[in-house]
């Protein structure tokens, strides 16, 4: 193939690809670059994200003289890669060291370890206060930089305290450097055991949670700002991006998400960012959201160029990560705003792209559709229906001692010390947007948002302990709007006084050993009767244990309640109640996603309630956007002239047909238009019948599994 002209230079084109691929210089280069280009063209790849020793090929922090060889191959590559208009970034493996592996320090590394929260240190991992190891990455970062000149730098996800290996539990740093710190803030000498036990302490938190989060913040800030500084000097165009992970877990290290971005990014750049984004092996595409990429980028105040991580681990091509799943993947990422992927699909051990040679084809089959949605400019800010509030600050305000948290272990280091008695720093996770997974599986369009500044009519769920981070007066303000409570924010707001706001009069919980709970069944007048007669009733028992027994107000709209076997009522699952301050309050029984949540508690009639359910919560100024019949994942944006919806078939059985509801007035005089498969948006007239001011549209279109239908409602 001849180079392609700077004219046809594929980093012009609307959707960037990200390949993030290790180069190994001793497994017969000459093949691996000839494979590479190979993949590059056929792919319609952008740029190339060369990892240096990673993974398999890691045998510790590189040292200049073991990291020459993979540099002398990447510039190689990148002679051959520019002359096919594709550009080259990096992405050093490692900063801190994720994890040990068994792997040593090289001779004269004098790194200062990285202590966990148990005292144990994995013998790779660095403090990242060790001036030994900030100057050591300063220059071997440097290098690379002047030895290569790629176009950026991106900054490895092991930038972080936690998840450094199950040794550590939580993870860092409480080494004797950090603690000295610490106690220097507290005003007396400190024990890491007397820290920990301080900074988990259950009830309300201990003064010394905050002095940790502020060290624990510097910690990781300051050799940011050393190590940009040394970046910016060896290359001032060189754009830094973040390699990031869950927010609620980054919250535990006191993370600033906008003060690193700012020293990562000029003053007048977007922030560069590849935000976190599971699974690494495929799962159940039902239950596979991407939360935690909103999450982040939610947590953003300035424009960011988005790139999430599509990783296909532990890299085994077809095995580990489909070509149909990973385009979904892709499509996913386009919806909230992304401007391209990051791809992490080959091996790190040298047998370039053998595993899986047909992945350039299929990813430039896609090409067209991908470029074809980007001119919609789709911003997650303007995402559609109830808004996830959260708080960056989640860990500072938590309380700990429900004996639940150390469940979090397992989901941070893959460790399982669930059974440990031992205090840990996983406690102080929340689960910030576990309404987001609800709203997914339940066709829900949603978004997120830190901040109870909204318009009026905006319906707000929140979840777990998130309301903690708010004072009685942003409380009551929030309780002003539409609002979605689980059974932890009902209990946080009983204690604290709201109860009459919320209709609730007290709050318990019990055991299914102790009250045989079996079912909820929804009140006839709220939900009407099913075909025949039939009540409508669903799984309770499954859902949860123990479970909430709410005592509402007289005022208090029963929407739903919990039955035994034999069809005696128990208590309330579910009430509507409309307060003095103009609030809608929804409250539940359930707390999220415990027991069997995740499959018990979904299901046709929930799905059908919940449209019924937000539809009533919400006044003239909803902005609601659900898929109903066919189970769909739902992207819905405001766009310019109108409004962008992108319903995903997220089950093994092809969808016959697209229902969407909407409110009647964001569809009058609107034209519906659906990009096909050649990637022209045509003009179709669905089906529309109105009822109390809710349209319901229906499209006639066939979408099989983990294909999307992507459609417009514009007003030209």
């Amino acid at each position: 193939m001849s180079a392609i002209s700077r004219d046809e230079n594929r980093t012009t084109k609307p959707f960037k690809i990200i390949l993030r691929y290790g180069l190994d210089p001793f497994n017969v280069l000459e093949q691996n670059l000839k494979q590479l280009t190979n993949f590059v063209e056929e792919s319609t790849t952008n740029e190339v994200m060369f990892l240096l020793m990673p993974e398999e090929r890691s045998s510790g922090h590189p040292t200049i003289e073991l990291i020459k060889p993979w540099v002398e191959a990447i510039k190689r590559a990148k002679v051959l890669l520019n002359e096919r208009g594709v550009e080259v970034s990096l992405n050093p493996w490692t900063t801190t060291y994720h994890c040990s592996r068994g792997r040593t320090l090289h001779k004269g590394q004098d790194f200062r370890p990285m202590v966990g929260e148990t005292g144990v240190a994995n013998g790779m991992t660095a403090c990242p206060l060790c001036e030994n190891w900030q100057t050591y990455l300063n220059e071997y970062f440097v290098y690379l930089t002047q030895e290569i000149n790629p176009v950026a730098m991106w900054i490895e996800d092991d930038w972080r305290l936690h998840n450094h290996g199950g040794e550590m539990g939580y993870g860092g740093c409480f080494c004797d450097h950090c603690l000295d710190r610490f106690s220097k803030r507290v005003g007396e000498d400190v024990t890491r055991e007397q820290a920990v036990a301080a900074i988990t302490q259950p009830g309300k938190p201990h003064p010394w949670r905050a002095q940790w989060l502020e060290v624990a913040r510097q910690g990781l800030s300051e050799p940011a700002e050393k190590l940009t500084k040394a970046l910016k000097a060896a290359s001032p165009e060189m754009r830094i991006g973040l390699m990031s992970s869950i927010p609620d877990v980054q919250s535990i290290e006191g993370r600033d998400w906008n003060g690193l971005m700012d020293i990562w990014t000029q003053d007048d750049e977007r922030y560069l960012i590849r935000p976190h984004m599971p699974p690494y092996t495929e799962e159940l595409p039902l239950i596979t959201t991407p939360g935690y990429s909103r999450h982040t980028i939610a947590n953003l105040d300035r424009d960011a160029d988005i790139y999430p991580e599509l990783e296909n681990s532990p890299r085994c091509g077809a095995y580990s990560g489909t070509h149909a799943y990973t385009a979904w993947e892709m499509f996913n990422a386009i919806c909230f705003g992304s401007r391209g992927i990051t791809i992490n699909h080959f091996d790190n051990m040298g047998m370039n792209t053998y595993y899986d040679r047909g992945m350039g084809k299929a990813l430039a089959k896609q090409r067209p559709l991908f470029d074809a949605l980007m001119p919609l400019k789709l911003n997650d800010r303007k995402a559609r229906g109830v808004k996830i509030l959260f708080s960056p600050d989640i860990a500072a305000h938590k309380q700990t001692g429900n004996g639940i948290a150390q469940a979090a272990a397992k989901l941070n280091t893959g460790e399982d010390l669930s059974g440990s008695s031992s205090a840990s720093l996983n406690e102080l996770e929340g689960h910030s947007v576990d309404w987001s997974k609800v709203f997914y599986i339940l066709g829900i369009s949603h978004g997120f948002t830190k901040s109870i500044d909204a318009a009026p009519g905006t319906i707000f769920a929140v979840s777990d302990q998130t309301l903690r981070c708010f004072n009685d007066e942003e409380i009551k303000k929030l309780l002003s709007y539409p609002l979605i409570l689980d059974l932890q924010s009902i209990e946080i707001l009983v204690e604290r006084g709201f109860g009459a706001l919320i209709g609730v009069k007290d709050i318990d919980r019990t055991k299914l050993d102790d009250s045989a709970y079996s079912l909820e069944e929804i009140e006839p007048d709220f939900f009407g009767e099913l075909e025949g007669g039939v009540n409508a009733r669903m799984c309770a028992q499954r859902c949860t244990d123990p479970i909430g027994v709410l005592a509402y107000a007289p005022e208090t709209r029963v929407l739903s309640t919990i039955k035994n076997a034999s069809l005696e009522e128990l208590f309330p699952a579910s009430g509507l109640f409309k307060n003095e301050l103009g609030g809608s309050i929804y409250t539940c029984c359930y707390p999220l996603g415990t027991a069997q949540f995740y499959m018990a508690y979904f299901n046709r009639v929930r799905q059908e309630y919940w449209t019924k359910l937000l539809f009533t919560m919400g006044n003239e100024d909803s902005d609601q956007t659900i898929a109903t019949g066919h189970p769909m994942h739902v992207h819905a944006l405001d766009i310019e002239d109108g409004i962008f919806c992108a319903a995903s078939n997220v089950v093994y059985d092809t969808a016959e047909q697209i229902c969407l509801k909407l409110p009647e007035r964001d569809i009058a005089n609107k034209t519906f238009r659906v990009l096909n498969e050649k990637a022209e948006w045509e003009t179709t007239t669905p089906k529309v019948t109105v009822s109390d001011g809710v349209a319901e549209i229906l499209f006639d279109l066939q979408v099989p599994t983990l294909k999307s239908a992507f459609i417009t409602i514009r007003s030209k």
